[in-house]
């Protein structure tokens, strides 16, 4: 679509190279560079007056809302933190653990999805873990692994390690007819592939916003399901997240919010909160089924820009309904390749070992595909 093609001149990063590689770090628009640079260079050269500190909380509070219809959340339910990781905890961490509970997570999931699970295990939690196929656990197997035991499914809604996306409906379905929690790290896929929380029935969703969010680090985004914010009191206490920020000043009692601002204990990553800003803007004015239409078309042009190649194999290869922004691909080993090689000609990829990640957003074109796909050939051709 022509919104496409016309959106990537607000990405210098795509100016001098083809970039596939949003699912290690995503590009910054001139938009959100701007506008963290206005307001960098006002806390620069001007400091921060008392009521522009409010105005920026109030900022936030209004950001709420276009998080929230991201999602399909409502705003109550939406709270920022500095990182998934972080927020995750702020559900694990405090959720009830009934005597031989047990949480379903995929062998592969993203460290922090298992190990916050894994700090409740001291209290008498299971953590049972789903074993990979050639580095897919499918929506069926974590099904089939939860039993009437089962607290919660945790799992990140792409698999990072291997490109693989749950069919969150499906499993919501399954949770919801179970009284199972479902836990999703939605940092490989917010911003790229459609969220929607509650006809997913996610319970909880954290994602960090540096990836497909086109931001930077350290602010991150959460939601937890208004019939589950009434059972998780904060694990941490500040001055946020009382019911009035201005008025618990003078207040020597705890009143804590009724929102998923509970959760929110001091001052906010600001500059990347303007950033973010422009992000969801960018996100929302694209579409989002356009924008997941569009990711997938160009991973089926690498899926068949790539048939008959000997020597570059998909690992794995994906069924259409499981593909996501991310795509693994395999060269001999033979090639010894390393990053370097590729940005030698002109093209940004995540290289481990013999594997390439390659990460397409709605920035990316044929073009940048085709760049990736003559590469390929030509590192095919080697002996």
């Amino acid at each position: 679509m022509e919104k496409f093609e016309k959106i990537r001149k607000e990405y210098p990063g795509l100016e001098h190279q083809a970039y596939l590689d949003t699912s290690t770090t995503g590009l910054i628009s001139r938009k959100s560079y701007e506008a963290m640079r206005k307001y960098l260079d006002q806390r620069y050269f001007n400091g921060v007056t008392l009521s522009e500190y409010w105005m920026n909380w109030a900022y936030a509070d209004k950001v709420r809302e276009s998080l929230a219809e991201m999602i399909n959340a409502d705003e109550k339910e939406v709270f920022y933190g500095k990182d998934c990781s972080d927020m995750l905890n702020v559900f694990v961490s405090k959720v009830d653990i009934p005597a031989n509970a047990n949480v379903v997570i995929p062998d592969i999931s993203f460290p922090s999805t298992r190990n916050s699970w894994l700090n409740r295990v001291p209290d008498g939690l299971e953590v049972r873990y789903v074993k990979n196929n050639n580095g897919v656990v499918t929506t069926k197997q974590i099904i089939e692994a939860m039993d009437e035991q089962t607290l919660a499914v945790s799992i990140c809604s792409v698999e990072p390690s291997s490109g693989f996306r749950y069919d969150l409906y499906e499993l919501g379905r399954v949770c919801k007819e179970r009284n199972v929690y479902l836990v999703v790290d939605a940092t490989q896929s917010l911003g790229a592939m459609e969220l929607d929380v509650q006809e997913m029935n996610i319970d909880v969703m954290v994602a960090s916003t540096y990836k497909w969010l086109n931001n930077v680090f350290g602010i991150g985004v959460g939601f937890i399901r208004k019939e589950v914010l009434v059972k998780i009191m904060p694990n941490h206490m500040g001055w946020a997240g009382t019911r009035d920020r201005i008025k618990d000043f003078s207040n020597l009692e705890l009143t804590i919010n009724e929102g998923a601002k509970r959760f929110e204990t001091g001052g906010l990553n600001w500059i990347g909160l303007s950033g973010l800003v422009e992000s969801i803007n960018t996100y929302l004015s694209l579409g989002k089924r356009d924008v997941e239409d569009h990711i997938l078309a160009l991973v089926d042009v690498l899926y068949r820009g790539i048939e008959g190649l000997e020597k570059v194999k998909l690992v794995p290869s994906i069924p259409l309904r499981n593909r996501s922004s991310i795509v693994y691909l395999r060269t001999a080993e033979t090639n010894n390749l390393t990053e370097d090689d590729f940005r030698a000609n002109g093209i940004r990829v995540n290289i481990s070992g013999s594997k390439i990640r390659v990460g397409i957003h709605f920035y990316n074109n044929e073009s940048d595909l085709q760049s990736l796909i003559d590469y390929l050939k030509i590192l095919n051709a080697k002996n």
